[in-house]
């Protein structure tokens, strides 16, 4: 059976899994991590559309598709007490029926760095979400804009709930933003360690964080209200997980 651990008190000893050898054209003065994230419910990988799920309110949904963006990614050096961030770093994750794992790469990674700490954020944070330069995956043909207002969503949730009476169910629309809702997770290093070859975190996205709280009787509609706001509470501390694997650690 699967066991995850939440961001905030993680041992070392279980992140970080070798795939492969390094990357012949990687400059010897820098490394990389690749990031992967798999959408998963119940501990299982998640089907899109066709699996009733319950919520932690014993509510029946299904979910057509999710997305949120990731954003300033920092990896933080335990020598000099220094942090590699990622360049325009905004990360658009999309799962749907057809991609239910998304995979990316941090390069550049200062290859002395003995790792201690990873911080990142769910969301866009305020000078981008104001701003028209759309650097990173904040493109607005990516339909995480909106439409009305400069910024975007940080999450975007689509699905179904069914009350029991309408085989057919009811809409759920999650559409998350503002700046309040920007969340930032910590991920701390019993013991730092130096990237030696293509190291992977691996991460699972618990589809069902998001309905933590919420009661789908009082409304299936969740925008930039308090219900939104109850729903971005929700997922900021139980959204990403790390899956416990069998890793490597220098």
């Amino acid at each position: 059976m699967k066991i995850f651990l939440t961001l905030s008190k993680i041992s070392a000893a279980v992140l970080l899994l070798l795939l492969g050898a390094c990357d012949s054209d990687e400059s010897k003065d820098t490394s990389s991590l690749i990031f992967k994230f798999t959408a998963k419910a119940e501990d299982e990988l998640l089907v899109f559309g066709s699996k009733k799920y319950t919520t932690p309110l014993q509510q029946s949904i299904t979910i057509e598709r999710l997305d949120f963006y990731l954003s300033n990614i920092q990896i933080k050096d335990a020598k000099s007490d220094t942090y590699y961030s990622e360049p325009d770093s905004y990360r658009l994750l999309s799962f749907d029926q057809d991609q239910a794992t998304v995979t990316f790469m941090v390069e550049n990674i200062p290859a002395d760095f003995e790792i201690s700490e990873i911080k990142m954020a769910i969301g866009v944070d305020s000078e981008a979400n104001t701003s028209i330069d759309h650097v990173g995956d904040l493109d607005p043909t990516n339909g995480m804009a909106w439409d009305w207002n400069t910024g975007y969503k940080f999450l975007s949730l689509e699905g179904r709930y069914f009350d029991g009476n309408n085989e057919l169910g009811q809409e759920i629309k999650m559409h998350i933003g503002t700046d309040k809702n920007y969340a930032p997770v910590s991920l701390t290093f019993d013991e730092p360690f130096k990237i030696v070859g293509a190291f992977t975190l691996v991460y699972a996205v618990d589809a069902l964080a998001p309905f933590g709280t919420v009661d789908l009787e009082e409304g299936t509609v969740f925008m930039n209200d308090e219900r939104g706001d109850q729903v971005a509470l929700d997922y900021r501390n139980h959204l990403l997980l790390i899956e416990e694997t069998f890793g490597f650690v220098k």
